[in-house]
């Protein structure tokens, strides 16, 4: 691949698990001494749920650092990167500006340059406000808010939100307004089913950028998950479902969408279980309909490629996910790639050159 473009990543995760408060940090802290035990620990310790939905565990449950960001990038022009929130788990008062302090530090020294923040906030809470100011003290980078929506009533399906139709809770909806007075954009993540929920967020509120991650993730669009894409009928079902829900909300100017999530278990491909990883015509064979439909629909002043590592990193390689990406647009003007792998995601999330 000989990528001319300069790239920006619009959503990327970083983590250490024994300096900064995450999920594993207990288990690494007791057992992380012994790579095998821990990481055998995680296999039959963890929910099937959560189990299934990262694919495998040994790629989660260790440090995920620019260095390492920087290794799996390496042959792809990236310039800058978006570092989308990654349950940080100190959460009370203004704990999750924690994780904005860290992150303004984690980068300077390092090649990869951060370009913007994304961080979390409860936009239920009472002191909403005080959080949200918090993380703005805390880094002139931070420019918008995730709090995931993503729910589902199937057990076997990893949930990321306390319950279904979050947003559409009064008090929840008081907390958003905020975004409007401190104008900040709002990553919006949902499962396929719940895309109604972001099409009336952006009527509600049309003055807030709204950035659609990983393309309203169709659960079992393309192979059985849980309950989901067991055979073909059911499999077209979610297909019809997210065609509809994505081509509702491309109808709110004010929504931008992410080309990316493609590649985590959930979809149902099945490729974090291969030994070999997909070649480019099978991931262009499966996924590129799915692509093709969404930059249809928004067109590409609206959409913007982001690689989703390390989450995506369970199916593919970032380098086979960005041949896959360049493959997509290969016969686009020069000037509408180099909006999707850069120039929308400087302009939604303020990054200066």
């Amino acid at each position: 691949m000989n990528f001319s473009i300069p790239v920006i990543d619009p959503h990327i995760h970083q983590w250490d698990l024994l300096n900064t408060p995450r999920i594993l940090s207990t288990p690494k802290r007791l057992l992380g001494w012994n790579r095998l035990l821990y990481e055998t620990a995680l296999r039959y310790g963890a929910k099937k749920s959560d189990r299934a939905y990262v694919g495998r565990t040994d790629y989660v449950a260790q440090d995920y650092l620019p260095a390492d960001y920087g290794q799996d990038s390496g042959g792809v022009p990236i310039q800058k990167v978006v570092h989308v929130e990654a349950e940080w788990r100190h959460r009370k008062g203004n704990g999750p500006a924690g994780e904005t302090r860290w992150l303004h530090s984690l980068f300077e020294p390092e090649a990869v340059t951060l370009g913007a923040i994304v961080g979390y906030v409860d936009l239920q809470r009472h002191d909403a406000r005080h959080v949200i100011e918090a993380h703005i003290n805390s880094s002139d980078k931070f420019v918008g808010i995730r709090q995931m929506l993503a729910n589902d009533a199937d057990d076997g399906i990893m949930s990321f939100c306390p319950q279904p139709g979050l947003s559409i809770q009064p008090q929840w909806r008081s907390g958003f307004e905020l975004l409007e007075e401190y104008q900040l954009s709002f990553d919006a993540w949902v499962f396929h089913h719940q895309l109604d929920e972001i099409d009336q967020l952006a009527k509600r509120f049309p003055s807030v950028t709204f950035i659609l991650d990983h393309m309203g993730t169709a659960i079992g669009i393309g192979g059985p998950f849980a309950s989901y894409g067991h055979n073909a009928a059911a499999r077209d079902v979610v297909l019809k479902t997210w065609q509809t829900g994505i081509a509702a909300v491309a109808e709110n100017p004010n929504v931008v969408v992410k080309l990316s999530g493609q590649f985590m278990p959930v979809l149902g491909w099945g490729f974090e279980h291969r030994a070999v990883a997909p070649g480019l015509q099978e991931l262009l064979d499966k996924t590129a309909p799915l692509f093709n439909f969404v930059l249809q629909q928004f067109g590409v002043d609206r959409c913007l490629f982001a690689s989703n590592f390390p989450m995506d990193k369970v199916s593919l390689s970032f380098r086979q996910l960005y041949e896959l990406y360049a493959h997509l647009v290969q016969n686009l003007p020069q000037p509408d790639q180099k909006k999707l792998f850069h120039d929308n995601a400087a302009r939604v999330y303020k990054i200066q050159p």
